[in-house]
């Protein structure tokens, strides 16, 4: 595991961003998070590395898009209980190694 300053931000009409320092391995992204009632945990983006590539003049530093496919449910209109759909979240990644 490496020890890395990071940037994700998510992609679309409801985006945000987050840094810090973080952790990464050969396949993932490791970085604390607290959540809404207050606990600490750790937020892990599998397999995101191998969609980021060095950026162009630096030796460190690294940038990438990564995709995420989630199932929501929700209730319909109807009343007619809940529904069941994929959705597909972009995350724009950036990091760089830290000493």
């Amino acid at each position: 595991m490496k020890k890395v300053v990071f940037s994700v931000t998510k992609a679309g009409k409801n985006s945000n961003r987050v840094s810090g320092v973080g952790y990464v391995t050969d396949e993932d992204l490791l970085i604390p998070m607290i959540s809404k009632n207050g606990k600490a945990y750790i937020r892990v983006f599998e397999d995101c590395i191998k969609h980021c590539h060095q950026i162009p003049g630096e030796t460190d530093e690294f940038k990438g898009t990564f995709y995420e496919i989630r199932e929501i449910e929700f209730e319909t209109k109807n009343d007619a209980g809940y529904e069941k759909r994929e959705i597909e979240i972009s995350y724009y990644i950036w990091y760089k190694l830290a000493d």
